[in-house]
């Protein structure tokens, strides 16, 4: 698969499986093509037209991209850049029904999407932000509304896109504590990332992304070696794990 951004090829060749309810990492340098494959999945990048090109969400190459916003959840920075003042915790979490920042004067709101929401906050412990305006919560608070965001479809897979980005340690251990609990329900997780911590020890299968290509792919404890992140990062790193997840320095 080939994706271009500009004047410069983001993804060049990258072939790459995810199957249902997998648990998968992609970790790579800043550049590397992390962002614009999850932007591909999600449709708001395409790939290059090519006759050796073929991508497939869920079996199909064709989608309603509102009925594949109801098969996948998603948080992202982007989505974090775009939730302002104006829009409480819950609407924000409702607004999942609509692929929208916030409820705008169009959306009929149902009594089912308010239960659901409701549901959802509970289940990622933040319904008590329900009322609270967006930009009086910590950056940990919003994630985890985005992420109950992401769920209120009951999705088959979560994209999360660089979730830890400016999260201090609370927030940190609490969003880790969180997708832990939902990689054991059973909801596939597909994180993307370049910190080695950020992959919690439910996730068994870690990809490394360079130049917009699949490095290695392969079993967490086979990938995450020293030799191969040194040389992913251009860096000389030493890797730890301890407690099923892995630190490097």
């Amino acid at each position: 698969m080939y994706v271009q951004r500009g004047d410069r090829a983001a993804l060049n060749g990258l072939t790459l499986t995810v199957n249902a309810g997998e648990h998968v990492a992609i970790l790579g340098p800043n550049g590397s093509g992390k962002s614009t494959l999850i932007k591909t999945i999600t449709r708001e990048c395409y790939p290059l037209r090519r006759p050796e090109t073929t991508m497939r969400i869920m079996g199909h190459e064709n989608w309603n991209i509102f009925d594949l916003r109801a098969q996948l959840g998603v948080v992202s920075s982007d989505l974090m850049a775009r939730c302002s003042r104006n829009i409480t915790g819950r609407e924000l979490v409702v607004s999942g029904f609509f692929g929208s920042i916030g409820i705008w004067p169009n959306h009929h709101v149902l009594p089912e999407m308010e239960s659901a929401a409701q549901t959802a906050m509970e289940r990622l412990g933040v319904d008590h932000l329900s009322a609270r305006w967006l930009d009086e919560l910590s950056s940990g608070e919003a994630r985890r509304l985005l992420i109950a965001r992401a769920l209120i479809h009951n999705p088959g897979a979560l994209l999360l896109d660089e979730p830890t980005t400016s999260l201090d340690l609370p927030a940190l251990h609490e969003l880790r504590s969180r997708l832990r609990d939902l990689a054991q329900l059973g909801v596939g997780l597909l994180l993307v990332t370049h910190h080695l911590d950020d992959i919690i020890p439910e996730i068994d299968r870690v990809v490394l992304l360079r130049h917009g290509r699949v490095v290695v792919d392969g079993p967490k404890e086979d990938i995450l070696t020293t030799g191969r992140l040194s040389a992913l990062f251009g860096v000389e790193l030493d890797v730890v794990q301890r407690r099923g997840y892995y630190h490097a320095w």
